[in-house]
């Protein structure tokens, strides 16, 4: 289905998906449940509106992040069983507008390997030695307008909804150069 996504461009609807109730982060609201903006036409569009919309709430952890004064720049290396999607990763680079690393290696068991390898030696050494560069994904600067509208879109929902304060909002869309 990722494939087909692809394909079709961004999705017109938005979905902000969790299990069960409640979120913690990137802000805290007890009452935060699943939604979709929109209708989705079809299957394709459900999945897209899904990968999308996870895809938004890590911008929006970016985001945060940035307003708390956090570094977020480095780069961003992919793990864990997404990685192995093509589409999931090239849409995570679009959205937040910056290459990311696939390693060879993507499955967290690695990471702990790395961890375990570096008893008395820095981390970032072992990993120089052990990490192998499957692929770097650069951002797709085609649908940017349309994925950055979309984003925005979900920003003003969790406002309006009262899940997210509007500082970071206004931050969000100061970063989004809107």
């Amino acid at each position: 289905m990722g494939t087909q996504a692809a394909e079709r461009g961004p999705a017109g609807a938005i979905t902000y998906a969790l299990h069960g109730r409640g979120e913690r982060f990137p802000f805290i609201a007890q009452a935060a449940e699943t939604f979709t903006l929109g209708e989705p036409s079809d299957e394709i569009e459900k999945y897209a509106a899904l990968l999308e919309g996870v895809a938004f709430i890590e911008r929006l952890c970016f985001d945060y992040l940035d307003m708390l004064g956090a570094p977020i720049d480095g780069p961003l290396v992919l793990t864990g069983g997404g990685a192995k999607s093509r589409h999931w990763c090239q849409l995570r680079a679009n959205v937040l507008s910056r290459p990311v690393t696939l390693p060879e290696n993507s499955e967290p068991a690695f990471g702990m390997a790395v961890l375990a390898a570096a008893s008395g030696r820095k981390v970032a050494d072992v990993a120089g030695e052990m990490v192998r560069v499957r692929e770097v994904i650069a951002p797709c600067q085609d649908n940017a307008r349309q994925l950055s509208e979309s984003f925005l879109r979900l920003v003003d929902e969790l406002g309006r909804r009262g899940w997210l304060a509007p500082a970071v909002a206004q931050h969000a869309y100061r970063r989004a150069g809107a």
